[in-house]
């Protein structure tokens, strides 16, 4: 019995066109009596159906992709980017960079070699230049027109993230670097019409500097106009921006376990909740499930890039940081958002406390990032200048308590400096395993050395519980003294080695220049003994001390 016409699935006419094309047939032969150009432009004024559309690409394999509908996708990709250049165009260009989104996102997601985008998408190498740079040429002409839609280059600068993120370092991306699309990603930031792109808009500016950052360099504009830019307004709006993204990102851990300092009030109420029928007896884990990690850190995170391209390699960019730590928020009806550097410092102590808890790559680049980061601002004696002074109770940073051993609860007047050392005891305490990431504890150590370094300079008696930094350190020595032989690294043991060696050498040197009292001093030196348990590391250790300074 035949099922009744209402159960029929009913094609929409965008679905039944684009099904057409894939099984090979010509714009001719299903709009007959329409020339090419009309065919084109009533399917791009259909309202896409993303998730067909993503559904149908995701299910090709890369070799029908270079085969059998290398016609369609080159005909799709290229009639697309003059559609969405044509100024006259309302709908179609709006559905014409939704398209190119999709088809970007899904095509390069095949791990498909750098000739075979072109093959692809220009139909060929030879046709690559001209079919690519129209492309980049459409981006930026919509992104610098200041007559198009705001929600229209909204959507072009999407399209640019998702290319460059999608094509990696593949030769394709370098076509981004033939055109300075600099001016253009600017006016969006400090447009107040687009500025709340802001975020979009400096994360495709830092993936630009970052493409073939370390062999071609010199080559990238955008890492020159990063570095000579003297526009102030645009770095504020690039700090606004990472200052609520971080914040939100910081929020997503604290949403997962509750580790705010207790306080007598909250004391008090846990007893009562805990005398409850229900919760009688319940012990409460102090350390969060890694499964509630794996959504950890959010996307929002992805604002540290920005910031720290911008704090590398432009020195004004670390004065408006600074400025903004004691400038009021401008918005007054929602909760205040805590200064951008003291929301790096926060994000920074939750990344680092977990970055092994998932052991993914990703976690791992980011708590690589946020070291890195944490070396930047260790090394700019204006940011240092400013971090040794005390903290105004109302901002006080916030660092992670949700892995044991605890931190010390610190005082609400401390220095922000504090939080540097305290951000990386947490990545030596949690981080020790067999596959050891080398280069990051390599960073911790050099940030170490840099803090210390810049106290014994200036002649800073910190008061910080530097027992807890001597221990995390004189444990790393240890944790490589008993692991030598079995872990898994891609090299440099014995620089990490050297390099933890000359921090504790720094520090017994210049103790009575950084150390508060006779006590710290006397707590380190006892920490610096332990070491003669590890005698496989005397040898390492002369080296180290041969080596010029």
């Amino acid at each position: 019995m035949n099922a009744p016409r209402s159960s029929w699935p009913i094609s929409s006419r965008y679905v039944t066109i684009i099904n057409k094309l894939f099984q090979g047939l010509s714009p001719a032969q299903i709009s007959p009596g329409h020339d090419e150009q009309r065919f084109w432009q009533e399917l791009l004024s259909l309202e896409p159906d993303r998730t067909f559309l993503t559904r149908l690409l995701s299910t090709l394999s890369k070799d029908e992709c270079l085969i059998s509908h290398k016609l369609v996708l080159h005909a799709l990709f290229t009639v697309c980017t003059v559609f969405a250049a044509d100024r006259k165009g309302k709908e179609t260009r709006s559905h014409a960079i939704d398209t190119l989104s999709v088809m970007l996102h899904t095509v390069l997601a095949k791990n498909l070699a750098g000739w075979e985008v072109m093959e692809i998408f220009a139909n060929s190498v030879n046709e690559a230049d001209r079919v690519f740079m129209e492309f980049v040429g459409m981006v930026a002409d919509v992104l610098g027109d200041n007559d198009a839609p705001e929600a229209l280059r909204h959507q072009v600068l999407q399209l640019a993230v998702v290319f460059m993120c999608s094509i990696s370092q593949l030769s394709p991306g370098a076509y981004f670097l033939r055109r300075d699309l600099f001016p253009c990603i600017a006016k969006v930031i400090t447009s107040p019409d687009t500025q709340r792109f802001t975020f979009e808009a400096s994360l495709l500016l830092s993936i630009l500097a970052n493409f073939h950052k370390s062999d071609a360099a010199r080559l990238n504009p955008y890492l020159r106009r990063i570095r000579d830019t003297q526009d102030t307004e645009l770095m504020r709006k690039i700090c606004w921006a990472a200052g609520f993204a971080l914040d939100a990102a910081v929020k997503a851990y604290q949403q997962i376990s509750d580790d705010s300092i207790p306080t007598f009030a909250k004391s008090v109420g846990a007893l009562f909740t805990s005398l409850l029928p229900d919760r009688a007896l319940v012990m409460q884990p102090l350390d969060v499930p890694r499964d509630f990690l794996k959504t950890q850190p959010i996307e929002a995170t992805v604002s540290l890039l920005p910031v720290f391209e911008f704090l590398f390699f432009n020195p004004l960019f670390a004065q408006v940081l600074l400025d903004m730590i004691h400038k009021p928020s401008d918005n007054k009806q929602s909760a205040p958002v805590p200064p951008l550097a003291y929301n790096i410092l926060s994000l920074s102590s939750y990344v680092l406390t977990h970055a092994s808890s998932s052991a993914s790559p990703r976690t791992l680049a980011y708590a690589n990032l946020a070291l890195n980061t944490l070396l930047v601002m260790s090394e700019n004696s204006a940011i240092m200048s400013v971090f040794c002074e005390p903290t105004p109770s109302k901002e006080v940073i916030r660092l992670c308590r949700q892995r044991l051993p605890l931190l010390p609860v610190p005082s609400s007047t401390r220095a922000p400096i504090c939080a540097v050392l305290d951000c990386c005891v947490l990545w030596l305490r949690h981080n020790l395993h067999k596959r050891l990431e080398v280069y990051t504890f390599t960073t911790c150590i050099w940030t170490c050395h840099r803090v210390i370094w810049y106290l014994q300079k200036e002649r800073i008696r910190l008061e910080y519980d530097w027992l807890e930094l001597w221990k995390a350190v004189v444990d790393l020595l240890g944790f490589l003294s008993g692991k030598l032989d079995s872990l898994v690294t891609t090299g440099g043991i014995e620089r990490l080695v050297q390099e933890t060696i000359r921090l504790l050498d720094l520090a017994l040197r210049k103790a009575d220049l950084i150390l508060p009292t006779p006590t710290a001093v006397h707590e380190f030196i006892v920490s610096r003994l332990r070491m003669i348990n590890y005698p496989e590391f005397i040898g390492v250790s002369m080296k180290s001390f041969a080596l010029p300074r």
